[in-house]
């Protein structure tokens, strides 16, 4: 589908902070992308631009003025010239697309996470140890990028929150602590008995981690639950840049919980 479509990375970057800066901001602020040339700075021959936008966490960019064009002209991005200096632009319905074919093009799920935070997570064991828990967090991350992500927002949050169950109860049949319940969504308390219960095979470095960990984990899970009810007890509205959290951080807070108990199973 998009074979003739030829970008340099630069053009692929800025084709995925614009589509990421559209998806969070509410539907019902949804605004245009404005942009300007910037005037006296760096070379005349390759002018630069400024983006503004309320999805930019500091709300504008800066790019070239041709990686616009490009997008422009592969048809990615819609644009309204004001003036040969000031513009507006849109993503076009086939951006979103190619932002897609680009975050899977990447590779495999848990790839695509380690390419944002530069390989930190390690994803053979985990498939392995924990492959329910795996399972349905591949399911929400592939929501994440899919063009229906707006759609599935709460799903991505229920699936997240399966995840952690299951993570939760995987550990349980493992190490087998004591008063370890059978409720699986006393996730937080479940985790917290098998951390006391493993406690004692860890250096006092990791065991300082991981007590660390639980109040973050809970936290994550209180992430979860708000993602899964699209924020109606806050009365906030839900963008994506939620769904990329909870995402991001059910992956890290498992794998670190999970690496750090296989470092104490070795010790023990």
């Amino acid at each position: 589908m998009f074979e003739n479509i030829l970008l340099e990375p630069e053009q692929e970057e800025l084709l995925v902070k614009l589509v990421e800066a559209s998806r969070n901001v509410p539907r019902e602020r949804r605004q245009r992308f404005q942009y300007s040339v910037v005037v006296g700075s760096g070379d005349p021959s390759d002018p630069r631009a400024t983006i503004f936008h309320d999805g930019f966490p500091s709300g504008d960019i800066r790019a070239h003025l041709v990686d616009i064009e490009v997008l422009v002209r592969n048809e990615l991005l819609i644009r309204q010239l004001r003036n040969p200096m000031a513009g507006a632009l849109d993503v076009a319905p086939q951006g979103f697309r190619y932002y897609e074919h680009l975050k899977i093009k990447l590779g495999q799920p848990v790839e695509r996470i380690q390419s944002t935070v530069h390989n930190y997570l390690s994803s053979e064991q985990f498939q392995r140890d924990f492959p329910t828990a795996y399972r349905k967090w591949t399911e929400a991350e592939v929501w994440l990028w899919s063009t229906d992500w707006e759609a599935q927002l709460s799903t991505i949050g229920h699936l997240c929150r399966e995840a952690m169950q299951e993570f939760a109860s995987e550990l349980g049949r493992r190490f087998n602590p004591p008063n370890f319940g059978t409720n699986v969504q006393h996730v937080v308390a479940r985790v917290r008995a098998v951390l006391e219960h493993r406690g004692s095979t860890l250096g006092s470095t990791e065991r300082a981690f991981l007590d660390a960990l639980l109040p973050y984990w809970g936290t994550v899970v209180d992430l979860v639950q708000r993602q899964e009810h699209a924020g109606q007890k806050e009365g906030e509205s839900i963008v994506w840049e939620d769904g990329r959290r909870v995402v991001f951080q059910t992956a890290v807070v498992m794998f670190e919980i999970a690496r750090a108990l296989a470092r104490g199973s070795v010790k023990g």
